[in-house]
């Protein structure tokens, strides 16, 4: 399955640094929009995540920059599971230049499932599981 749109943006002013560029921070929060936006897409929307079920908990984030953002840019992320273990998803958010299509950065994130009152690792409910499996990208190879 092709990867699902998680988040659309617009690059600000206000998110230049001292060099000119959008600070690292203005890429991280179109990812934490998007890893929002993902969970609901999988099952683990904002209800099932108060309702006491489960949590999830973050344990890995690696972002690789590939070309500079600039005010104005209109961008997008895309997302897509890389691996999806019993109690463990990774998944991979990639942000794209609405107008040319250039991939700026990537994120892979890892998250683990949790039970709220033990505080240790549970596995995913299978409904969750199944979609995250819907959206499984190639092998890397």
């Amino acid at each position: 399955m092709a990867m699902v749109e998680t988040a659309r943006g617009t690059v600000y002013e206000w998110q230049r640094d001292h060099m000119g560029h959008i600070n690292v921070r203005a890429y991280l929060d179109l990812f934490d929009a998007a890893c929002w936006q993902f969970y609901g897409v999988v099952g683990l929307g904002p209800s099932r995540l108060r309702s006491g079920e489960l949590k999830l908990a973050a344990v890995q984030q690696n972002v690789s920059y590939m070309s500079e953002l600039y005010p104005g840019d209109t961008v997008f992320v895309r997302t897509g599971v890389v691996e999806m273990r019993e109690k463990v998803i990774r998944f991979r958010h990639e942000l794209v230049s609405v107008e040319n299509g250039e991939l700026s950065a990537v994120c892979e994130f890892t998250a683990v499932c949790l039970d709220p009152a033990t505080r240790r690792s549970r596995p995913f409910p299978v409904d969750v599981a199944q979609r995250a499996e819907g959206l499984m990208l190639p092998a890397e190879g």
